[in-house]
């Protein structure tokens, strides 16, 4: 999967100024299928069938391949560890050497650039923002997604909001604190008949902590990440979910190269197979895989198999999403989630007419 690029494209992910309804959604929509459909961009081609799962043969010749990662070594990435833990990318012929992500490290431009052979971005809606940036990124292909539905909350422990159904009226007048992803803001706003002033943004890190200082009333962190942090604490929490009020996402989705599937299909399904294995592992070993995650998870030495186990129990409703195979995103949420990022201006370059 290895190639050569005289230049690696930067992906420049900058919000509009001011984030507000540029076109109607039926607009956006209609331009995304007709301009920037999923199909450019997503691919289920690449997910076994229940055949493809029985009498695995290797290659003949190994293969490594390097996986850059969406987050550091934690709990998020159980599947990896345990393809490699149960032999499965062994049985492929495939050895894998992950790559740690984190704070300040792209692992969607490194992909481009031939650093790593494959990419975990943290947020599906990444995607189409990279293809179509004013500096775009090219032949991207997510060839499948470990979560089917966006975790992202708006977590708070003030004694007022527990116990109840949250709306987005609740932030009205509060301080949420978070990270990038915040940028995405004033579409949950205007689709409340919010305004931008009725709440304060401060820019936190990816810990809790600024709820624990009175600094602000929400966190803006994954519904099954940064709760376990405040339980730990001896806080009751409550939560406003993104997606049913912004827009659904598909994080940790696995990312390649078109050209690397054109020249290597094979090597791109069996390593495909191996994740896919890595899932089901977990989801029918859970303490096994809660075991093992503790042996990888070297950035976490917090967790415990306990944490673990609470955090799978969590995200599984959106690992076995409804119909859907394991791994398998629905080509027509991927449009309805980037004409909303359309609509609201996150993607400038894009020309309807």
């Amino acid at each position: 999967m290895k190639r050569l690029l005289t230049c690696a494209a930067m992906l420049a992910l900058s919000s509009p100024a001011m984030a507000q309804s540029i076109m109607t959604y039926e607009e956006a929509l209609a331009c995304v299928e007709r301009v920037v459909p999923a199909e450019l961009y997503v691919t289920n081609a690449l997910l076994p069938s229940e055949a493809d799962l029985v009498d695995i043969l290797p290659m003949e010749e190994t293969v490594e391949l390097r996986v850059g990662l969406s987050w550091v070594l934690d709990d998020g990435h159980s599947h990896f560890y345990n393809a490699i833990e149960q032999g499965y990318f062994a049985d492929e012929g495939i050895t894998v050497e992950l790559v740690p992500g984190g704070p300040g490290v792209n692992h969607i431009q490194t992909l481009a650039g031939g650093v790593v052979d494959v990419a975990v971005a943290s947020a599906g809606s990444y995607l189409p923002r990279a293809i179509t940036s004013p500096t775009p990124i090219e032949g991207i292909m997510s060839v499948g997604s470990v979560l089917k539905g966006g975790p992202a909350a708006f977590i708070t422990i003030d004694e007022e909001l527990l116990g109840r159904e949250l709306t987005p009226q609740d932030l009205v007048g509060r301080t949420v604190a978070g990270g990038p992803f915040l940028e995405h803001m004033p579409i949950l706003l205007d689709r409340a008949g919010l305004d931008e002033s009725d709440v304060t943004i401060i820019n936190a890190g990816f810990t809790p902590d600024a709820l624990f200082a009175g600094a602000a009333d929400f966190y803006f962190g994954w519904i099954f990440n940064q709760t376990r942090a405040i339980s730990a604490q001896g806080y009751e929490w409550n939560a406003l979910m993104w997606g049913p009020h912004g827009f659904e996402d598909f994080p940790d989705s696995i990312v390649m190269m078109q050209e690397d599937l054109e020249e290597n299909e094979e090597l791109s399904m069996r390593f495909m197979r191996a994740v896919h294995r890595g899932i089901e592992f977990m989801l029918e070993n859970p303490e096994q895989s809660a075991e093992t995650v503790l042996q990888y998870a070297t950035d976490a030495p917090h967790l415990t198999t306990e944490l673990v186990l609470q955090r799978y129990e969590q995200q599984a409703p959106l690992v076995t999403m409804g119909d859907l195979r394991l791994l398998e995103t629905d080509l027509a949420a991927w449009n309805e989630n980037t004409a909303t990022l359309l609509q609201y201006g996150f993607l400038p370059t894009v020309t309807c007419d």
